[in-house]
């Protein structure tokens, strides 16, 4: 590739990433008001680091989570909040690149973490990012959140899931939060590491799903390519064959969903043909309740 072809796709990359700060800003924290922060465990979320509200108190310190449960107000008592840690897990597969919705897998893996490193910006509390071998530590601030999307965004291939997950449990702090952002069609073989992990932080993953994933498109003779390899097949596509191929994606997609539950894991769906605003919006609210 030229250095003018690179700086070009820089400059459209630059051009997303500035789109999804203002969308994650502006529309999405608007749409969840405050629900993200109480969705994870640290800072308010345990009753003893909570007390009641009186006359007085900045009501900046509302501790949503804690109001929910005992249905009295609750600020948090700040001699006990703790630096909250959290760390974005992103699979940069190749497989990413693929979309038969208005964007692609790798859109939603860039568009998870931007919600996720912009929302999570709060004073104190610290993110980091492994993606596929490469490690970025905790840090804060809207610089340093713009670096991990960046990075979300650009980088291909690595290590695998599996990997990754393998050397969290020695980073990841018991208040915090570890979100793990993927397809999730390759092998379970993370399943034991992100169970591990479950034990001693809350979990949330990110399923990017496109309709391909789930059903075969078209039928008759249809030009199929691996994004792994870039090897284009061509299948005839009939009944027969839509049937083994659904049966086979409803099998994958009960595997990886038992391994996400036996994690304790949150779960949220992003679709390529859906808006992921409101899609991340509408399944965060209901966790405003509190940590498990």
């Amino acid at each position: 590739m030229s250095d003018g072809a690179r700086t070009a796709i820089d400059r459209d990359l630059d051009r997303v990433l500035k789109h999804l700060e203002l969308t994650v800003t502006r529309r999405l924290d608007g749409l969840l008001r405050g629900s993200f922060a109480s969705a994870s465990t640290g800072p308010g979320t345990d009753p003893d680091s909570a007390r009641e509200y009186v006359v007085g108190d900045d009501v900046r310190r509302m501790d949503w989570s804690v109001t929910a449960r005992t249905g009295v107000a609750h600020v948090r008592d700040p001699e006990a909040e703790r630096e909250l840690e959290s760390w974005i897990v992103a699979e940069s597969s190749p497989r990413l690149t693929t979309g038969s919705g208005p964007v692609t897998k790798r859109h939603l893996l860039a568009a998870a973490t931007a919600a996720i490193a912009l929302l999570a910006d709060n004073p104190g509390d610290r993110t980091g990012l492994i993606a596929d071998g490469a490690i970025i530590p905790p840090g804060q601030g809207r610089a340093h959140a713009m670096r991990l999307i960046a990075h979300a965004a650009r980088h291909v291939g690595g290590s695998g899931l599996a990997a990754d997950l393998g050397t969290l449990p020695a980073r990841a702090p018991r208040a915090g939060l570890v979100t793990v952002i993927s397809d999730f069609l390759g092998p379970v073989d993370w399943a034991d590491a992100l169970r591990v992990i479950g034990t001693r932080t809350d979990v949330l993953a990110i399923r990017l799903i496109d309709p391909a994933d789930e059903a075969l498109p078209g039928e008759g003779p249809v030009l199929l390519s691996d994004p792994s390899t870039g090897e284009i097949l061509e299948v005839d596509i009939d009944d027969a064959t839509r049937d083994r191929y659904e049966k086979a994606a409803a099998e994958h997609s009960a595997t990886v969903s038992e391994a996400l539950r036996s994690a304790r894991a949150r779960v949220i769906e992003l679709r390529t043909d859906r808006d992921w605003v409101m899609d991340f919006a509408r399944q965060m609210a209901p966790v405003r309740g509190g940590a498990r």
